[in-house]
């Protein structure tokens, strides 16, 4: 960090406080360990939110956003797959290694279930603020998320020496 402006260190350190004291709060917590499945573990869940949300994942993409190895992965997809929620697509052209999966219908469903739960418990963290307040952190965090979604070179995300 020391390249970063004395300015830049206050925010950091502010901003790592308030991720202790959220986790403090329990906002961390995963909400996906919440949800009581006879079937299913926290992390198959989760596989399945995330093809939820992002519709068509190749293996290596789920993975990385899970932050899983492949073999664990393919061994949650193998359960998964078992378990008729999600189905793997193997390449057709070139490399056929480069396995895609969805969800099937069966899947949709229990991903809808866990999705509930997750916005039932974002609903929880944001309650206590009020509506202006919640709409002021909602643009920051999108604003954020392009600040970080943006190329490293870029001139509005370099920070002074």
């Amino acid at each position: 960090m020391s390249e970063l402006a004395s300015e830049v260190r206050v925010v950091v350190a502010r901003l790592r406080n308030l991720f202790v004291d959220l986790a403090r709060q329990g906002a961390f917590s995963n909400p996906l360990d919440e949800i009581p499945h006879a079937e299913l573990e926290p992390r198959q869940l989760q596989a399945l939110w995330w093809l939820r949300a992002e519709g068509f994942l190749a293996v290596s993409g789920l993975a990385e956003r899970m932050g899983m190895a492949m073999p664990p992965m393919t061994r949650l997809l193998d359960r998964l797959e078992e378990l008729e929620l999600v189905t793997r697509h193997r390449g057709m052209r070139g490399d056929k290694r480069h396995v895609m999966v969805r969800l099937t219908t069966k899947g949709c469903e229990a991903a809808d279930q866990a999705d509930a739960v997750v916005q039932e418990r974002l609903a929880r963290l944001l309650l206590p603020m009020e509506g202006e307040q919640r709409s002021a952190l909602l643009d920051s965090l999108e604003r954020w998320v392009e600040a970080l979604s943006r190329p490293s070179g870029d001139d509005n995300n370099r920070t002074a020496a």
